[in-house]
């Protein structure tokens, strides 16, 4: 044992622990007072007297606890009613606002206990009032951010409504526009090919006019079809059901019709992770059919295209993936602009930037997101993530 467990414990001064129960009372840190059954004070701590601003007495035997809670000269109604309601033993605690002697008020949470004599008839009622000031601040902030909360969801309510009654004017615009400007390029390429099954031209230089005006023809008629395409599938997919697809003979199906003869082993095709998805048919037709076929439109000259397109589960969420060695792109310069209608990235080669853009459209019209990784040269992956 040490010398400092050896050293014996000073004598306690008693004087120490003696309180006096009056100073306890008139200094406690909330307000205390008595009143008898009908509300009439008869005894105040002086912490309650410093918060209403009244002397002794000003209260005691002259005024009732109810005159106390009077809100803009008329008496409260749950007030009046409270010693009743304590009587009966119906409620213990009140929230109200006490009126000090100046005319202002001061919010408190009022505790009551009724005393009764040996005959059980109601004594005394003892009160205890704390001073909830910060509190209902506290409800009150709580209250306008609520309100503020409601306001800006309103709005946010009203500018998607917008949003949508604008994008359906815009899908029908657009629908009604390619619809209507399919037909007079149809008459154009046939008033064309019968121009030149006709006519005769000598200077050199025609026949070169001649292609390029075809071509821009084509690349017309192309755009407007996939329009028609954007407005048109997500239409189509709102009263799509969704159903386990099975993967690879779908992904097979489509590599067929898309795989040049004369290319082999351009497709790895890996779904042992997941083998099926819950998506509409039709959704995942157009997003396999877009990114794969832009695969092998942007592979990079001189390198045999190698395409993967594989699944994992990540999270409880399912994850298709489609990666390439093609061309790439700059994604810190594009990335903003990479799923934006009409954005190409590489104008060399043949396209309208029309797939990304819809792609990107049908997966989130099915709850899910996309990223990208790619690299100038190297190649770029594609993740779907996709809720199931």
């Amino acid at each position: 044992m040490s010398e400092a467990d050896e050293k014996p414990l000073p004598e306690l001064d008693l004087r120490l622990t003696e309180e006096n129960p009056d100073d306890l009372y008139e200094h406690a840190p909330c307000g205390y007072c008595s009143c008898l059954p009908d509300g009439t004070l008869v005894k105040l701590n002086q912490t309650l007297l410093d918060l209403l601003g009244y002397t002794r007495q000003e209260l005691v035997a002259r005024l009732c606890l109810q005159e106390l809670f009077t809100i803009g000269g008329r008496l409260h109604y749950e007030m009046h009613c409270a010693p009743l309601l304590i009587l009966q033993g119906q409620v213990r605690e009140l929230s109200y606002s006490l009126r000090r002697k100046d005319g202002t008020t001061l919010p408190v949470l009022m505790n009551a206990v009724l005393r009764r004599d040996t005959d059980g008839n109601p004594l005394l009622i003892r009160v205890t009032l704390f001073d909830i000031t910060d509190r209902r601040k506290y409800e009150e902030e709580l209250l306008r951010a609520k309100e503020e909360a409601e306001k800006q969801q309103e709005l946010l309510q009203r500018q998607n409504e917008q949003l949508t009654r604008i994008n359906a004017d815009l899908d029908g615009f657009v629908y009604t526009a390619s619809h209507d400007l399919k037909q007079p390029i149809h008459n154009m390429a046939g008033l064309l090919a019968e121009f030149k099954s006709i006519a005769t031209f000598h200077d050199p230089e025609a026949d070169k006019m001649i292609g390029m005006f075809d071509q821009a023809l084509q690349q017309i008629l192309k755009t407007i079809e996939g329009l028609t395409e954007v407005v048109q599938r997500p239409r189509e997919l709102e009263q799509a059901a969704t159903e386990a697809v099975d993967l690879l003979p779908f992904t097979e199906e489509i590599v067929r019709s898309l795989q040049p003869r004369e290319v082999k082993d351009v497709f790895t095709l890996d779904f042992t992770a997941l083998p099926t998805l819950r998506i509409a048919r039709t959704a995942l037709q157009s997003i396999l059919y877009n990114l794969l076929s832009n695969a092998l439109k942007y592979a990079e000259p001189g390198r045999p295209p190698r395409i993967r397109v594989s699944t994992r589960l990540e999270n409880g969420v399912a994850v298709l993936s489609v990666q390439d060695n093609g061309r790439g792109i700059n994604i810190e310069r594009h990335r903003s602009h990479l799923f934006q209608l009409f954005r190409r990235f590489h104008p060399e080669v043949e396209g309208v930037g029309i797939g990304l853009y819809l792609v990107n459209r049908l997966v989130a019209q099915a709850g899910g997101q996309i990223e990208v990784e790619s690299a100038e040269g190297e190649g770029t992956t594609f993740h779907l993530y996709l809720p199931q």
